[in-house]
């Protein structure tokens, strides 16, 4: 890679083109300066003829003078916007001359030890390489180093030398050694300077960079991570429209490298395309679609509170009970939105899909600051009339609330998605996990075989009806579960303490209550509401 390729690699072509432009902009306010520094010059080379030296005072004044009138005129070209490369390379050369320009003159006026002393070419010179760094110019400070070096040896050697007495050379200030020491001090503190400078750049390229990551089509730009899983990950976002509202959404984008799989690529797809289709209260909104660069995402509702989840491991963890009511309402809402999946979803014929979610688990029911009850991640999500009978075969899901046919690899229809929802009201009554158990085995045995505990032992405060109830739901057998989500939440409703006289009211308490209590050691818990698959 040559050096034009390696200082341009790490900016993208609209990042340079701006970074372009605000050169230009800084190299108008360089030249000003240096009119300013050439004023200040005047000044100074005047007081200086008055009271030191009328020959040097002189002629600091002079080449004062003539740079003032050469910045003028570059501040006037590059304000018409008039630069261009000639301009530009013109006045490289000539800012790299002012030093030794001054040095000349010093010799000439002063005598050369003087020259040798003075400190008004180094300071040129640290101001020369410091206008180079602040306009982002990573070849100028190494060329004006060499140059500089060069034509300082050129003059010590050709010029200064030969001026010096026996007694001056004599001294170690004066020496060769001295000079070329001086003189490789000159160039590597220009190739510091460019290295810096091409830092800087590099720098600035990565930042420009990872903003565009956070960009994405100029509608979101990305917060912070919430959720990261197997096929891809879940961000908070912001959408940002041209019209100049701001909304917060979720954006679940595909890991790069799945999505160079086209499988997993369509599954993605499918998976956004039925989730726009569930447009319901009960049920996370999918709002757009697309691709970004290498990776494919969909923007979705983001539901501001805890995953159940979360809430029922602080509620369990601190043993606090919640009552059937709240229960109840959690249920009938869940119940609520898988009614509208198996049965109000419609296809593009106008037909139902009948989308069964086989994932229904804490993890995937979101409950909001305000009390609404929300699932998401239809991520292995099936509609029934378009699945082959391989696909509703396919195991998926959180393994303790899995279907029992799921789990034995059978064929599962709707009352699939009923059997988790059993399980999640036993456990949120019973304080307690059903089946989960230390290892995943285990977990799957207890819940093919282990015989279900009565819940009303536990809890002899709530009505005796639960018990049937979940037994009903908890069924092993399909045939013996409800027939539809519509079914349950009938049974549901006819429960004597299963309604809340202020559900939303009721939930968004419970949440705050999660909200204050410390997540249990050793467990994770998702604090935005939002889970990948």
């Amino acid at each position: 890679m040559n050096l034009r390729n390696l200082l341009a690699a790490p900016l993208r072509e609209p990042h340079e083109a701006a970074l372009s432009r605000e050169i230009e902009r800084v190299e108008r306010i360089t030249a000003r300066a240096w009119q300013i520094m050439a004023v200040v010059g005047v000044i100074a080379s005047t007081a200086f003829a008055v009271r030191v030296s009328a020959a040097m005072g002189i002629g600091g004044a002079v080449i004062s003078m003539v740079m003032f009138a050469w910045f003028s005129f570059v501040a006037w070209r590059l304000g018409k916007g008039r630069g261009g490369r000639a301009l530009h390379l013109s006045n490289m050369v000539v800012e790299a001359v002012m030093p030794w320009t001054y040095t000349i003159m010093i010799v000439f006026t002063q005598g050369t030890e003087y020259a040798l002393a003075s400190w008004v070419p180094p300071m040129l010179f640290c101001a020369l390489l410091i206008s180079y760094t602040a306009r982002f110019r990573p070849l100028a400070p190494l060329l004006a180093g060499v140059f500089s070096a060069a034509m300082f040896l050129a003059l010590y050697f050709l010029v200064l030398r030969a001026r010096l007495s026996e007694t001056a050379i004599s001294q170690l200030i004066n020496q060769p050694a001295t000079q070329i020491s001086r003189s490789i001090t000159l160039a590597l503190s220009g190739l510091l300077c460019s290295a810096v400078t091409l830092s800087i750049r590099r720098v600035m390229g990565r930042a420009e960079a990872t903003v565009r990551e956070q960009d994405l089509f100029g509608k979101y730009r990305l917060l912070q991570r919430v959720a990261s899983g197997g096929m891809g990950v879940v961000f908070e976002a912001l959408y940002c429209p041209e019209g100049g509202f701001e909304r917060r959404v979720a954006i679940k984008r595909i890991h790069p490298h799945l999505a160079e799989q086209e499988r997993f690529v369509a599954n993605f797809r499918s998976e956004a395309e039925l989730c726009a289709r569930l447009a319901h209260p009960n049920i996370v909104q999918v709002m757009d679609f697309g691709r970004f660069e290498d990776s494919y995402f969909f923007a979705m509702e983001l539901v501001d509170g805890l995953t159940l989840s979360a809430v029922m491991s602080r509620c369990f963890a601190s043993g606090y009970r919640l009552t059937p009511e709240i229960v109840g309402t959690l249920g009938r809402e869940i119940l609520t939105g898988l009614v509208y999946a198996h049965e109000g979803v419609r296809g593009a014929d106008g037909k139902p899909l009948r989308v069964v979610h086989r994932d229904v688990c804490p993890q995937n029911v979101l409950l909001s600051n305000n009390g609404e009850v929300k699932i998401s991640d239809f991520g292995v999500a099936r509609p029934l009339r378009q699945a082959s009978l391989e696909t509703t075969k396919t195991m998926g899901g959180h393994v303790a609330y899995v279907a029992p046919e799921q789990a034995r690899g059978e064929p599962m229809d709707e009352r699939g998605d009923l059997f988790p929802v059993g399980v999640m009201l036993w456990e949120l009554l019973a304080g307690a996990r059903l089946f989960l158990r230390e290892s995943e085995p285990a977990t799957l045995m207890a819940l093919v075989a282990d015989p279900i505990p009565n819940v009303c032992e536990r809890r002899p405060d709530i009505a005796p009806e639960w018990q049937p109830f979940l037994l009903r739901a908890l069924a092993r057998d399909p045939t013996a579960r409800f027939a539809s989500a519509r079914e349950m939440l009938a049974a549901l409703d006819a429960l004597a303490d299963s309604r809340s006289r202020d559900p939303a009211q009721d939930l968004a308490a419970l949440v705050a209550m999660a909200r204050q209590t410390p997540a249990p050691a050793g467990r994770v818990d998702l604090e935005a509401a939002t889970q990948t698959d």
